[in-house]
């Protein structure tokens, strides 16, 4: 299988505004069709901002809802794929911390929903139940969500249901920069699978965003290091790769020990 074509978006929505952050990822996704990606990520809750807790009610938004409703007419227009983080109301009346998976047709892939909250996060919004793995044309994917990382039970299940890549849709913070850029390399070494992390930039409150966005190849590699510059930017990935067979830590697991 050729490389793949992904792209990080790096960029500072702004809190409520819902119409800039949409002229926000209409740009980018622009900006990634002119450089052939197939694929562009955008960082947690980045359609609404992060801290919406006490506006959930009206800010969330159903799956068929206007603002995804046009960003999948975006990817449809540019044939991309697209990860895009946002608050959303679920059928059973209660609000989660997604990313919408869109594909290149502008069809909705699937939704994954945030399986650990941070912090206050749990007073709003209510956790995920599934880790699902979402077969494209791309290959095997799988969603994770900022404080997920810091699991590696999380990126096990994936690697064990068939992943291809992990996908992380970030709005980690200072003072745990060292945690998720130390923990996306080690989830990509341990299970021998390529990792994206899109992180954002900017201030809400007392909350100061990192960046520190990165694509790693399934050694641990880094291959493409934002730092804390804003930016669209684009790079070959890797999916399927040689691995060391010295290593081979999934078929070399002791499950019998596993249980506790």
């Amino acid at each position: 299988m050729k490389d793949i074509q992904v792209t990080l978006a790096q960029l500072t929505p702004k809190l409520s505004e819902k119409q800039h952050n949409l002229l926000l990822i209409r740009e980018a996704i622009a900006k990634a069709s002119k450089e052939k990606s197939d694929i562009i990520i955008f960082p947690e809750l980045f359609l609404t901002g992060y801290s919406v807790g006490e506006n959930i009610s009206d800010l969330a938004e159903v799956t068929n809802g206007p603002s995804l409703t046009e960003i999948k007419k975006l990817c449809r227009k540019h044939s991309i794929f697209a990860v895009v983080g946002f608050p959303e109301k679920g059928d059973d009346g209660n609000y989660y911390i997604s990313s919408a998976f869109i594909n290149e047709k502008g069809g909705l892939q699937g939704v994954y929903r945030k399986v650990h909250l941070f912090d206050s996060e749990k007073k709003y919004f209510s956790q995920g139940t599934e880790i699902p793995v979402f077969d494209t044309p791309l290959g095997k994917i799988g969603l994770m969500i900022c404080f997920d990382v810091e699991f590696p039970e999380v990126a096990r299940a994936l690697k064990l249901k068939g992943a291809d890549l992990i996908i992380i849709s970030n709005a980690n913070m200072v003072p745990y920069e060292v945690h998720h850029h130390i923990y996306a390399k080690s989830r990509a070494m341990e299970n021998e699978i390529p990792v994206i992390i899109c992180n954002r930039l900017g201030s809400e409150g007392e909350l100061n965003f990192c960046g520190d966005s990165m694509v790693i190849n399934s050694d641990g590699k880094v291959l493409l290091s934002m730092g804390n510059k804003e930016g669209v930017k684009t790079i070959g990935l890797p999916l399927h790769s040689s691995t060391d067979p010295k290593l081979g830590y999934i078929a070399k697991r002791r499950r019998e020990l596993y249980s506790v």
